[in-house]
Order: C-alpha cells, then sequence, then structure tokens
C-alpha cells in the first residue's frame, strides 16, 4: 500500500512538471482586442513619406509643433473593426508630447470613438526625437464638465461600480476627478506606424533653438527634463556595415564624477558640450576619444544640464589613425565675462584665461592674474570718514541712497563671514550679504570665507575695455596655491567651465596641473593640431622632435616614430593620462 501512495504521488509530481513545462503558445502574443492609429497623409501626397524614414528622418523642432493627422479604430482579436466600441481613448507620443485636440469628439487629448472609428484628428507633436510612435489607450475615461450637476462620476462621493472603493483616486476605475464612468477600460492599445526624426545633438538637449531666418538662441534648460534619451554624436553605420562619423564629438575632460563631451561641428552658436554625471571616472575612457554612442537621462543640475546615468561606446584615441580633436579652449575677455548668455553658451566648454603678450613688441594686450585683495583678514568698512575693521559691522555707515553698508575689501583682508558662523547671511540688510556684494562687484577681490569653503577664488582679467572678474577652481593641481600667488600673473588658465545657479555662477575648473601656467614666457601645450596646411600658419608647423607624418583617416599630424616600432606618439598635450580602469584611475 505505502509503494502504491508513493507511485502515485510519484506520477502526479510528472504530471505537474510535464505541465509546467509545456511549450504550448509559448512566445507567442495573445491574441486581444486592439486600436490602430493611423497617419493620413495629405492630399496630394508629398513625394516624401511625411513620417520621414530611417535613412531620411524628419529634423528635429525645439519646442516647435510638428503636424499630423490621425485617425484611431478599434479592431476585435480577429481584427475586424469592432463596431460596438463607442467610448473614449487617450492619445499620447512616445518620445515627445502632444498639445491638447481641438474640434468635435475630442476632449483635450483624448477622441471619442463612435462604432470603432474616430472622426481625423490634428495632431502637434512636440519634442519628439528618433524613432517616435503616437499610442493609444482605452483607459475607461468618460470626460465630463467637473463643474456640472450631478458631478462625474469619479466625483459623486458615490461607489458607482460597486467595487467598495469611491470616486477617484481611490477607484482604480478612475482615471481623473472628471471621469464620468467608475469601470476601468478594456485597456485596448495601439500604436500607430513609426515616425523617424533625428536624434538630438547636444546643442539640442541643451535647449538651443534655430529658427530660419531668426538665427539660434536659448536659456540653456533643456527641452528633455527627466527624459531618457539617445544623442546624435555623428556615428553613423551603413547597411552594408561601413562605418564613418558625419561629425565628431569628443572627450575633452575626464573628472572624478564622470566626464565633458563637446560637439565639434555644432559650436557657432553654443551649448555644444555637457556634462556626463556617472558618480566616478568613467573606466578606460580617455580624453580625445570619441562617442559612438552616447545617452542618458537629461536633467538640470542647479541650472546646468547635464546626463545623469550615462551610457556610452567609444572610438578609442589612436595616434597613429587620427588627430586628437579636442578644441582650443575659448579665450575669455572681459566683455564674454561681462555678458552671462554668452558665458551660458560655453559652459561645459574648454575655456581659458590669460595674458597675452605680443612676441615682437613684448606688450601685454591682455592679462589674467590671481584678484590682488584676497585673505583672511575681517573686511573693513568706512566708519566715520576712516577706513578700519568694526567688531561690530552694524556701525559701519551707510550709503545714504541705497542705505547698504559701506565695506571696502583689503589687500589681505575680505572675510565676510563676519561672525565666524562658517557661512554668510544673504539676508537684505545684513552687514555680510553688503560685504559680500562690494567684493563680487569689484574685480580685483575674492571673498575669503568661500575660498576656504569651496577652495575657489577669483582671476581678474583686464584689457583695454576694463576689468572682470572670473571664478576659478585649481583644486586638481595640488602645487598651486592661490592665496600665496595672489596678484600674480597668469600666463593661462585653463579648463571647462562650470554653471551653477546660486551665488558665483561661473566657475573654470582646472582639469590638472597642466592647465596652469604662470610663466609668463611660456606658452601653453597647444593641441594636436593638423600639420602641412595650405597655406601654412603657425600652428601647422611641428614642434622640435616631431614630424608631419600621414595618419590613417587621411590627415596629417605632428608625430614621432620610436625606433624599431610601428607606434605614432603625438606631441604632449594637456590632461591625457593613460587609458585606465576603475582601480588605478588617477582622476
Amino acid at each position: 500500500m505505502k509503494t502504491l501512495r508513493f507511485l502515485a504521488l510519484g506520477v502526479l509530481v510528472l504530471g505537474l512538471a510535464a505541465q509546467s513545462c509545456s511549450n504550448a503558445g509559448f512566445g507567442k502574443p495573445r491574441p486581444t482586442r486592439r486600436l490602430e492609429i493611423e497617419i493620413i497623409p495629405p492630399d496630394p501626397a508629398p513625394p516624401t513619406p511625411i513620417t520621414g524614414t530611417r535613412e531620411q528622418p524628419l529634423k528635429i523642432a525645439i519646442n516647435t509643433p510638428v503636424k499630423f493627422r490621425i485617425r484611431v479604430t478599434a479592431k476585435k482579436i480577429d481584427g475586424t473593426l469592432d463596431q460596438e466600441f463607442t467610448r473614449y481613448v487617450r492619445v499620447s507620443a512616445k518620445p515627445g508630447a502632444i498639445a491638447p485636440f481641438s474640434g468635435a469628439d475630442v476632449d483635450g487629448r483624448n477622441v471619442l470613438l463612435k462604432g470603432g472609428v474616430s472622426v481625423p484628428v490634428d495632431v502637434s507633436l512636440v519634442n519628439a526625437y528618433g524613432t517616435t510612435y503616437l499610442i493609444a489607450d482605452d483607459l475607461g475615461y468618460v470626460p465630463a464638465d467637473p463643474l456640472r450637476s450631478p458631478p462625474p462620476q469619479c466625483s459623486n462621493g458615490v461607489d458607482d461600480d460597486g467595487d467598495g472603493t469611491v470616486d477617484f483616486p481611490a477607484d482604480p476605475g478612475c482615471a481623473f476627478a472628471n471621469d464620468d464612468a467608475e469601470e476601468g477600460g478594456t485597456y485596448a492599445e495601439g500604436a500607430s506606424p513609426p515616425i523617424f526624426f533625428d536624434l538630438p545633438r547636444i546643442s539640442e538637449v541643451r535647449g538651443r533653438v534655430c529658427l530660419p531666418g531668426r538665427g539660434c538662441s536659448g536659456n540653456g534648460a533643456t527641452p528633455y527634463p527627466k527624459e531618457q534619451l539617445l544623442v546624435d554624436t555623428g556615428y553613423r553605420e551603413a547597411p552594408n556595415g561601413a562605418t564613418a562619423f558625419k561629425f565628431n564629438t569628443v572627450v575633452v575632460r575626464i573628472s572624478s564624477d564622470g566626464f565633458y563631451a563637446t560637439d565639434l561641428s555644432d559650436g557657432k552658436d553654443g551649448f555644444n558640450s555637457i556634462f556626463a554625471f556617472n558618480f566616478n571616472a568613467p573606466p578606460r575612457m580617455r580624453v580625445c576619444d570619441r562617442l559612438k554612442t552616447y545617452g542618458g537621462t537629461a536633467s538640470e543640475f542647479f541650472g546646468f544640464t547635464q546626463m545623469s546615468y550615462p551610457t556610452w561606446t567609444l572610438e578609442e584615441w589612436d595616434p597613429k589613425q587620427r588627430l586628437c580633436l579636442v578644441p582650443e579652449p575659448a579665450v575669455l575677455a572681459p566683455g564674454i565675462i561681462q555678458d552671462t548668455s554668452n558665458l551660458l553658451k560655453l559652459s561645459g566648454s574648454l575655456v581659458r584665461a590669460e595674458t597675452i603678450i605680443d612676441p615682437k613688441t613684448g606688450q601685454k594686450s591682455s592679462v589674467a592674474k590671481v584678484t590682488p585683495k584676497f585673505g583672511p583678514g575681517d573686511t573693513p568698512c568706512r566708519s566715520g570718514g576712516q577706513v578700519v575693521a568694526l567688531p561690530d559691522p552694524t556701525k559701519c555707515d551707510k550709503d545714504p541712497a541705497s542705505g547698504v553698508f559701506l565695506f571696502v575689501p583689503g589687500a589681505d583682508a575680505t572675510n565676510c563671514d563676519l561672525d565666524k558662523n562658517g557661512k554668510i547671511d544673504f539676508s537684505a540688510g545684513n552687514p555680510e550679504n553688503d560685504c559680500s556684494a562690494v567684493c563680487t562687484g569689484d574685480p580685483e577681490c575674492t571673498e575669503y570665507s568661500n575660498y576656504k569653503a569651496r577652495s575657489t577664488f577669483r582671476i581678474t582679467v583686464t584689457n583695454s575695455n576694463g576689468a572682470r572678474a572670473i571664478q576659478a577652481d585649481a583644486t586638481a593641481s595640488a602645487g598651486f596655491d592661490p592665496y600665496a600667488l595672489k596678484g600674480v600673473e597668469l600666463r593661462a588658465f585653463s579648463g571647462t567651465l562650470h554653471f551653477f545657479s546660486g551665488g558665483s555662477q561661473f566657475t573654470i575648473e582646472a582639469r590638472c596641473k597642466d592647465d596652469i601656467l604662470l610663466d609668463l614666457k611660456s606658452n601653453p601645450l597647444r593641441g594636436d593640431l593638423p600639420c602641412d596646411t595650405n597655406p601654412p600658419t603657425p600652428d601647422s608647423t611641428c614642434p622640435q622632435g616631431f614630424q608631419c607624418l600621414p595618419l590613417g583617416d587621411g590627415t596629417k599630424g605632428c608625430r614621432t616614430k620610436p625606433p624599431e616600432s610601428n607606434e605614432l606618439i603625438a606631441p604632449p598635450l594637456s590632461c591625457i593620462f593613460p587609458r585606465t580602469f576603475v582601480e588605478n584611475n588617477p582622476q
């Protein structure tokens, strides 16, 4: 008897196992009711598809609607028209957004199907990119006037469908408070044929808008906030497998928490560089690498557009094959520093504050120096006609017109944390706020408590048009002490321009010690520039010890070839380190 029980149990287990391992229907979609979206072509039809193609996608239009006409139909399981389907469906876009509809049988972004078919509806599609679909969903939404009497079912305080839940948002069948049906929809869904748009370039991720006849402009805010997207890097792969770069997107800096990339062919109107926040330095990436693919979540970090959770693939730089491609830094003159709209366009890019000396005359047309007013002493103020440091700053004289305290930064006295609590009180009428404002308005002043807290200081740039100051961060060079060098002229201070919406908004962040040059008789390390140009230029002449040699991509570059080696070595370039892994990354 015991043997028979075990035998019966074994047969039962085998039977269950056989059922659980059945492949009947595996990998096949279950038939269900569905919605279809037809994109109606204009009459007469244009010579090219209105939805674009993979080979010839539509141009991106930032914050500008692209119009299509659609018709939505409901289909049964067998694919025939579902003439019993009379209800609203919700229309959306992925990616992108659509504007509310206008006309008959529409409400907001919802369209009414009667007998399984909607009227033709005009759709305004905004900020779509890449392969885009229009999507229809039956959410069970029956829109009604929220102020009508009696109220819509989803806001009348009654459990109309008897499911134990009442009204929006408690009842799962209520899409919105003005939904006039507590029952859920069929949850049928459908999509349009694909609409092909270009992928956004870096400048478009950063919100630059170009309009015919009106030029390009932008405010630095991304039109794709919190969206996961792919960026057009210029890399192309043909159907036959051939690859090429239509334009170049190159890594210009690797930082301790990510990397900076610049679109080299899109810099005329700015916004062509972006920071990718990666939590740490990206392994195996190197300055001069080209991005083949680049994606992430577009986000705003205190006004600075960045890519979070980035993904990428690289064409690693080989000096035998091509030039480094990292662009020369943009030189910041006082006029550029004064106009914050110009600085915003340059944020994320390589910039430089420098002392410019005519090699023939030795005359300086522009001077960059660490601010001469820079020190730990409390900032003195005017009191009774004298400039003194008072224990009680509220006793300082005030400007009779504005009512602000009259502080006067000194050569070694620029501290505005007057109560020594580790922060400045920026409330109106507070002496610390007035002290900080005076120092900020003085192009030769660095506020000392900010330097102690954040290691940032200011550089004074002066030319015939006046003087302006730009904030700088030299923490990447351990041997550079800005306080010890206050008032000292700098041959060059280069780095990426960072934007922060509060306080001193723009900061040049040096990438490494190569970006800081004190010797006025020296020149910054030049980029990896083409040589043997026609006509020749001073920059096309190779440094001593290097010769102009052909590279794998057909260009020529300054290289040296070690004996008994097939390698080509480029001249010294700024802040380019050996390729590394996470565990030995010097960044």
